[in-house]
């Protein structure tokens, strides 16, 4: 009896919610946040353990950064590694760094620009029609709601469709994972992915590969009620790194998120810190 209330409840749910109008106005959503998420700098701690095969940590490699926007374009400055601050001299020369590469995107003629910031003709098909095929690589099953981070979601899974043709790389990843999503019955913001490789994904022009039956976890928080931030990703896998394959386990979070206007100066301290 539990169980068939359970159904006719959720079958009510669906009825009135469809399950892919949920999922079309998500991938909006994340759209849209892209653009202001340039408005914001951040801190990304990754920790990398390389592991044996009964899962034991061999190594472990671990670094911070400071991220910004400029113009569109992700720049990021290491500020510690394996838990100690850089030095002053590398400091100075991540600072330097950053510096020639905002001096470059100052002098990019129109076209240059346009180029960068994937916002050629080309590019701009290129991301439609991703969203678009998004759309329609999976077949969606409404399972329910779960709560994320204190705000009510929608627990959406989703499979690969078989019959789906995908068009372009970037597309085609897409038949190769298959997962569970909780969106922000509100806000319509992803709030967690929790994903499953089926297929060897290739990243880097093949310089980072992921093997089948890799797990990926996204969990994300709203910052000043305005954008959704990934706030920590996990991921579990066999992969191939520069032709070598290894068990790998990463662990990224962001925090210390700031706003910044858009004709802010961005400055780094160089001193160690």
């Amino acid at each position: 009896m539990r169980l068939l209330i359970v159904a006719v409840g959720l079958s009510w749910v669906a009825a009135g919610q469809d399950v892919k109008e949920i999922f079309r106005r998500a991938v909006e959503k994340d759209g849209r946040n892209y653009g202001v998420r340039d408005q914001y700098t951040f801190r990304e701690e990754s920790t990398v353990e390389f592991l044996d095969k009964d899962g034991g940590t061999k190594s472990v490699q671990r670094e911070t950064k400071e991220v910004l926007f400029f113009d569109g374009t992700q720049l990021e400055r290491l500020v510690a590694r394996d838990g100690q601050p850089v030095s002053e001299r590398e400091a100075r020369k991540e600072k330097e760094r950053i510096d020639k590469e905002i001096a470059k995107m100052k002098r990019e003629s129109a076209a240059e620009r346009a180029k960068r910031r994937g916002e050629t003709a080309v590019a701009m098909r290129e991301e439609t029609e991703a969203r678009r095929q998004l759309l329609e690589a999976f077949d969606l099953t409404l399972l329910g709601e779960k709560v994320v981070a204190g705000r009510p979601c929608w627990w959406i899974r989703g499979t690969a469709r078989a019959e789906f043709q995908a068009k372009g790389r970037r597309a085609d990843q897409l038949r190769k994972f298959a997962g569970e999503a909780c969106i922000d019955k509100a806000t319509s913001d992803w709030m967690r992915l929790e994903l499953g490789t089926t297929d060897t994904i290739s990243f880097g022009l093949f310089l980072f590969r992921l093997q089948p039956g890799a797990t990926v976890r996204v969990e994300q928080t709203r910052v000043n009620d305005e954008v959704c931030f990934p706030s920590q990703v996990d991921v579990v896998a066999n992969a191939r790194v520069l032709g070598m394959m290894k068990r790998v386990r990463l662990a990224v979070r962001y925090s210390d998120f700031r706003k910044f206007a858009a004709d802010s100066t961005i400055t780094f301290e160089t001193g160690a810190q």
